[in-house]
């Protein structure tokens, strides 16, 4: 083989590699921004739902306050539930508990 030869096969070599390691660094250049852009978008989407959230409930908020202004038993219902009473009205509140219907064995815990 002629020198002529080894130097184009070292060269192309050469050139290989070069083009190699440019691939690989930009690879290594993209990829943290490709990352960071889909943390973006993960926070962006987590963010919009929260928006829908907020929508919806300033649009209950909205109605609310709609029927505030025209329905006087809506009015007197929020009143109560917020302990407010007429002279010589007695409001009774009762706390929701779950109550099951067992015999009073079947609720003992069981010692082995």
């Amino acid at each position: 083989m002629s020198p002529q030869k080894y130097w184009n096969v070292i060269y192309r070599y050469v050139a290989m590699a070069v083009l190699g390691l440019a691939l690989a660094g930009i690879l290594f250049a993209f990829l943290p921004k490709v990352n960071q852009f889909r943390s973006y978008q993960n926070t962006k989407n987590a963010l919009d739902a929260d928006i829908r959230a907020k929508e919806e409930a300033i649009k209950e908020l909205r109605i609310k306050q709609e029927r505030f202004g025209t329905d006087k038993y809506f009015v007197q219902q929020i009143a109560h539930e917020t302990g407010y009473a007429h002279d010589g009205e007695t409001i009774y509140q009762f706390n929701e508990k779950t109550v099951t219907n067992l015999p009073p064995s079947a609720n003992r815990e069981k010692t082995p």
